[in-house]
């Protein structure tokens, strides 16, 4: 084990020794993702970059302590994943274990950090079970959810009068998740699902489940995939006409590394409901500015929702005057959360945090907008407020309420 996770974890040496002893105020934070595979270009290293960045906005110590930070790849693996955390929480004293991309291997460490009694912020992961059915108030839900993405995405597209449905989506848990949530709004809504199809996690060549799609005659082929399997897709559209011969393309999740990956021409036009981008505002333009110092490039939303998270989670400790677990999670819930990420927020008992989500569309490349700068892929077209982006709290599954 101990080879294992010199091969997977980094030190980061933000400041003190190696080892913290449980209870001491000595906070560590662990950032726990995709480093190095599918889901590594929407927030992989740039969130340890944003992490760092929220460290030494605070002023590198809390409590009086340094702040430490490690992170690891866990390979997209749930075994490597859980064991990675394992030690953390362990042996290691890590405090709250971050981002956590990848639902099945989230799930297990929801279930980890609640019978250890350590936190959560859980910003990549689309699965709502750590704040729904599986929650245990310890793991918290800080950007998004399907509910809130894929609702805002086929309601936009529904309201065009789009009423016939093929739904392509990944064979794995955030693809089922997203899949059955837009199924859902679509028959709530009055439209018809014509067809679906679940591509294997790493598929490359979707042209087969395009010409399903096509041949279905749906008014709308809706991608609820991700990363490098969206990107695929959205290129073998563009190659087979699909928009050109009549039938619409909508998605229910999109990245800046996708419109960085895709570009604007194909995906011009296309609306996706998101918790934030970067040009939302000057305080968002800020943030944007220092993190293109570090990584070169624009922030996508789930390097923004770390930073926010570690933020917060740092003022919580602050403010509770201990690194206890159930004292900072009692912070977080005190009042409303704003900031450049976050508008409106309500963490609520589930460990849901609720807060403003925003409908985008995607700039043309001939956009003045994008004409100033290449990355600038989003305009609004309406804030939902978190009271409507969310599901109800009367509504949950958590037995927390």
């Amino acid at each position: 084990m101990k080879t294992f996770l010199l091969a997977t974890t980094m030190l980061v040496a933000i400041a003190g020794p190696a080892f913290a002893q449980s209870g001491n105020g000595q906070v560590k934070i662990g950032i726990l993702n995709d480093q190095s595979s599918s889901f590594s270009a929407l927030g992989g290293p740039e969130v340890i970059d944003a992490v760092k960045l929220a460290i030494e906005d605070f002023g590198g110590t809390v409590l009086g302590k340094p702040i430490e930070l490690v992170s690891a790849d866990h390979q997209n693996k749930p075994d490597i994943g859980l064991a990675i955390a394992r030690e953390w929480v362990e042996t290691q004293d890590v405090d709250v274990i971050m981002d956590m991309a990848n639902s099945a291997i989230a799930l297990g460490v929801n279930t980890l950090l609640g019978e250890k009694k350590k936190l959560g912020l859980f910003v990549s992961p689309i699965t709502d079970r750590p704040v729904e059915a599986d929650c245990n108030g310890y793991v918290s839900a800080w950007a998004y959810d399907a509910y809130s993405v894929a609702r805002s995405s086929a309601q936009a597209q529904l309201a065009a009068g789009k009423d016939t449905w093929f739904v392509l989506s990944p064979d794995y848990e955030a693809g089922k998740v997203l899949e059955n949530t837009v199924k859902g709004t679509i028959e709530e809504s009055g439209g018809k699902i014509v067809g679906a199809v679940r591509a294997p996690l790493g598929t490359t060549d979707f042209s087969s489940y395009i010409l399903q799609a096509q041949a279905s005659g749906a008014k709308v082929i809706m991608l609820t995939l991700n990363g490098p399997e969206l990107v695929n897709a959205l290129k073998q559209i563009q190659e087979f006409g699909i928009v050109e011969q009549g039938q619409a393309v909508g998605v229910t999740i999109l990245h800046q590394a996708d419109v960085r990956a895709i570009g604007l021409d194909t995906l011009k036009g296309i609306q996706v409901a998101t918790p934030w981008f970067w040009s939302l505002d000057d305080e968002s333009r800020h943030f944007a500015e220092e993190m293109k110092k570090r990584t070169g490039h624009e922030p996508g939303w789930v390097a923004a929702g770390n930073y926010s998270a570690a933020m917060n989670y740092l003022k919580a400790v602050q403010a509770a005057g201990t690194d206890d677990a159930d004292a900072v999670r009692a912070k977080l819930g005190e009042s409303e959360i704003n900031d450049f990420f976050v508008r409106h927020g309500t963490l609520r008992k589930n460990g849901r945090l609720a807060h403003d989500m925003y409908l985008v569309q995607v700039n043309a490349p001939d956009s003045s907008e994008a004409q100033a700068n290449p990355e600038d892929a989003f305009k609004l077209v309406a804030t939902v407020p978190a009271d409507k982006a969310f599901r109800p709290a009367e509504a949950s599954a958590c037995t927390i309420k």
